[in-house]
């Protein structure tokens, strides 16, 4: 099976302690037209935007490479030391360098983020940068418009004049924004401003440059919000907020807790529903703007597609995942569980909503699609793992096609494909026959969790998670599709109120067998006299443990009329009070 034109160019940039090199299909060996940096501190490297020039920084200077001919020529080396973030403006135009900030004493602060000319090698601009956070400037894509975050102000500059600020957003407090992808003539901004003293932090949607009071397209406001994430889709039509509190109010999770909204350029505003409670590990849009992808809920984790007004589209069920990504061509989305995660894979036909296949990339800390769409680099890298470093290339149909492992004492620190001109990709019909790969050179792991010998060749009843659930199509409102709208509200109805009757039951039973149990203390408590004297100390013992065992039945009677649900062997448990009530009164009458 072809793999396409796009693929037979795509690199590999490869970035570790020996240093930076490419890598180039099809068997991934050293590109013979680019000579390699060894130095052991390259930091950060960039591509630009059609993959044709690359930066990076060494920690001595930072380099610019072109691509001409198939050689790569070093054009301009950037005196720059320290430079730990590197970004291309959407032109290729300006590259934006960025070290730490530092204080010398007795010597003048100096400014810490530059704009370099890329025709040049000119520094064009040096501006003061104290915090690695929104330390990036925004462009619109002609580069007419650049906007950064000044001390709690948005400022934004035209046609490269960086000696005058054109425009403001003025509004008190304001501490992130994000500029929409588009050109200048049709641009929107999202500003956000935390809360204080008990009002809602709330974000303001303009149409650039009227930021007026009265010019505002959309407001969104919202408690428990420390921060906001900035996602628009490619088009700029819409953006998804992401918001994060440092501290979960009401004791869910210890890592705070994070919403989902989402606001357009329409003036509409909303929050994403989500049907499991727990973090938000991925958003993810396609390509082409209009579907995005989550990934969120406690272990199992869910994961939806929704449309670009968040209605759900289609629900991929439950499972040990954590993140969501779209191919470039928009037709392939990757579901899988990295990290501290096994490395499950599940590739998904985002047209028909049918799984095309399902492969394990065990012990991968990152994951990237390949420009042709049809390839997935997996990757081991240090300092999240420090053993067993290297990267894998797998076909979307499950096949392993290429694995790099690297020496013991060698680390990887990153490897990425070729950047490719958005839109230049061809499509490709998906299938789902296996092509011919490799084989790894690890054996699989086994799947078979341990069992004792005693226990093997029978069914085992535990469950580590929750259920895992099949996926499902979703409409009105994430109904079942053969369900209307009224007959969901009814199904609901009659749900809550079975629900409602059997808590009051189960309640009851609950605090009648308590009293039953008070009752039964009481009674052991009593003085028995020459009784007691003369008890049979083997036999106070066994009613001690038959005590024991109702008092744990009466515990999760309890949590039964407080609505938890049990596990299978919990449920188990309660069947047997009859027969512990039985033995407890044989015991009492013996």
């Amino acid at each position: 099976m072809s793999l396409g034109s796009v693929s037979s160019s795509s690199s590999l940039v490869v970035r570790g302690s020996g240093g930076l090199c490419l890598q180039a299909p099809p068997d991934f060996s050293i590109n013979q037209g680019f000579t390699p940096d060894l130095s052991k501190s390259v930091k950060v490297m960039a591509w630009n935007k059609d993959g044709k020039v690359m930066a990076w920084s060494n920690m001595a200077t930072v380099q610019i490479a072109r691509e001409k001919e198939g050689r790569w020529v070093v054009e301009h080396t950037l005196p720059q030391t320290k430079v730990y973030c590197l970004a291309w403006s959407p032109g290729s135009t300006l590259l934006a360098t960025w070290e730490q900030y530092t204080t010398t004493a007795g010597q003048a602060p100096q400014p810490n983020l530059h704009l370099w000319d890329t025709a040049t090698g000119e520094r064009v601009k040096s501006f003061f940068q104290k915090k690695m956070s929104n330390w990036c400037p925004m462009w619109s894509l002609d580069e007419i418009i650049c906007s950064r975050m000044v001390n709690n102000e948005v400022q934004f500059y035209e046609n490269s004049n960086f000696d005058a600020i054109a425009h403001k957003i003025h509004l008190a407090k304001v501490s992130d924004f994000s500029m929409a992808p588009g050109n200048s003539k049709h641009t929107h901004v999202v500003a956000y401003v935390p809360g204080t003293k008990g009002a809602p932090s709330f974000t303001k949607l303009y149409q650039y440059p009227s930021f007026s009071d009265n010019q505002v397209l959309a407001n969104k406001s919202f408690f428990q919000a420390d921060s906001v994430d900035f996602k628009w889709n490619s088009v700029g039509s819409t953006v998804l907020l992401l918001t994060q509190s440092e501290v979960d109010k009401t004791g869910g999770s210890y890592y705070g807790k994070q919403q989902l909204h989402y606001m357009s350029t329409k003036c509409d505003t909303g929050m994403v529903g989500l049907a499991k409670e727990g973090p938000i590990y991925s958003v993810e849009w396609s390509p082409c703007g209009n579907l995005f992808a989550t990934v969120y809920g406690f272990m199992p984790a869910k994961a939806t597609m929704f449309s670009t007004k968040a209605e759900p589209v289609f629900d991929f069920g439950t499972g040990p995942r954590n993140i969501a990504l779209f191919n470039l061509q928009s037709n392939l989305l990757m579901i899988g569980g990295f990290g501290n995660l096994r490395g499950h894979i599940q590739m998904w036909d985002v047209a028909n909503k049918t799984i095309v296949s399902e492969f394990d990339a065990p012990d991968s800390t990152n994951v990237k699609w390949c420009p042709d769409g049809q390839r997935l680099l997996t990757t081991t890298c240090a300092p999240r793992l420090r053993q067993g470093n290297g990267y894998k290339v797998w076909h979307y149909s499950g096949s392993l096609l290429h694995e790099k492992n690297f020496s013991a004492g060698d680390e990887l620190w990153e490897a990425d494909w070729q950047a490719v001109n958005p839109g230049s990709q061809d499509m490709f019909k998906i299938s789902k026959t296996r092509v011919s790969g490799i084989q790894p050179s690890q054996p699989a792991v086994s799947k078979q969790a341990y069992r004792p010998p005693g226990a093997r060749g029978t069914q085992s009843t535990f469950k580590l998670h929750d259920d895992e659930e099949a996926p499902q199509t979703m409409k009105n409102n994430a109904a079942p599709e053969n369900m209307s709208k009224s007959a969901l509200k009814n199904k609901k109805r009659k749900e809550a109120s079975k629900n409602k009757t059997k808590t009051e039951k189960d309640k009851e039973d609950a605090l009648a067998a308590a009293a039953a149990m008070n009752y039964n203390n009481n009674q052991k408590n009593n003085y028995q006299g020459a009784a007691g004297l003369l008890a049979d100390p083997d036999k106070e013992k066994k009613i001690r443990k038959v005590n024991d065992k109702l008092a744990s039945i009466e515990k999760l009677k309890t949590q039964i009329a407080e609505g938890k649900v049990l596990e299978k062997n919990q449920l188990e448990k309660l069947t047997k009070e009859q027969e512990l009530l039985d033995e407890l009164k044989a015991l009492k009458l013996s």
